[in-house]
């Protein structure tokens, strides 16, 4: 394998189709168990990785090179080597992330922001919005006992249970950084987005349905709404300006390989 993605059950992955579309390499995509995955990351043969769950912690030992905003997020999506052959990781999700709510028209800056979900997904959008000036940041979580403060970079943050966000109805933007609304479930939401009446902005990391409950409810209610296949598809193409070392030349093809995604997602549901 020259250039893929690796994870633990890659069937229902579009990485192949939005890599190909490019024109530039073959894509490959990989399931693997985590022995198989210590085996391909000491032998090095491949050119370039896309690393999704659960392994985007497990390959930060094998890189000779971590980024800064890699480290600072505690995760790697994209494995690549420099001309000396040795091997660096990065987070593109990042990147992904804010391509999409940048033209969805969605600002954090200065809002109050609820992360709905506290998995790796949160830990990349959390950076982000503070990144992005976000002025307090809510995260919550089924496992949060009672509310938790903490800072993150300049932001307010506090960790609460899906119980206690009755007392944020006046956040401004709502993520959700969850699997929940995808198939089969894709009528499940975690919220009503009628309890937060001050919401200008929603994004759903899930890209498959485009309309998820969640997005439909916050197209019902004229609230501006991001899409995850705008994160998944800017977050390849971004990959594919590492893996060819040629920086963001891709992301011109962002938008028509969304609406080409689109398309099929928006038909097939």
């Amino acid at each position: 394998m020259k250039y893929g993605s690796i994870g633990q059950n890659m069937t229902y992955s579009y990485s192949k189709i939005i890599h190909e579309a490019l024109g530039a390499y073959p894509y490959e995509l990989r399931s693997l168990e985590p022995e198989e995955l210590n085996e391909l990351l000491q032998n090095r043969d491949f050119s370039g990785l896309s690393v999704t769950i659960p392994y985007k912690k497990t390959v930060i030992p094998y890189c000779d090179h971590l980024s800064q905003l890699a480290a600072e997020i505690g995760a790697v999506n994209c494995l690549y080597f420099d001309e000396n052959h040795e091997l660096h990781g990065t987070n593109t999700d990042y990147t992904g992330f804010l391509y999409a709510i940048d033209t969805a028209g969605i600002s954090v800056r200065g809002k109050k922001v609820v992360i709905l979900g506290n998995g790796a997904t949160c830990q990349t959008i959390k950076k982000a919005v503070t990144d992005r000036g976000a002025s307090e940041l809510v995260i919550a979580s089924r496992k949060a006992a009672a509310p938790t403060e903490m800072t993150v970079g300049s932001c307010n943050c506090l960790m609460v249970n899906y119980e206690d966000l009755s007392d944020h109805a006046d956040a401004e933007i709502v993520i959700n950084a969850t699997p929940v609304g995808m198939y089969p479930g894709v009528s499940d939401r975690l919220i009503d987005l009628r309890a937060f009446p001050c919401c200008k902005g929603v994004f759903d990391v899930i890209y498959n349905p485009y309309y998820t409950a969640l997005v439909k409810q916050a197209v019902d209610l004229n609230i501006s709404f991001a899409s995850g296949l705008s994160m998944l598809v800017a977050q390849a193409t971004a990959a594919a300006g590492y893996f060819t070392g040629k920086g963001s030349f891709y992301e011109k093809e962002n938008e028509r390989i969304i609406s080409m995604l689109k398309r099929e997602f928006v038909q097939n549901n």
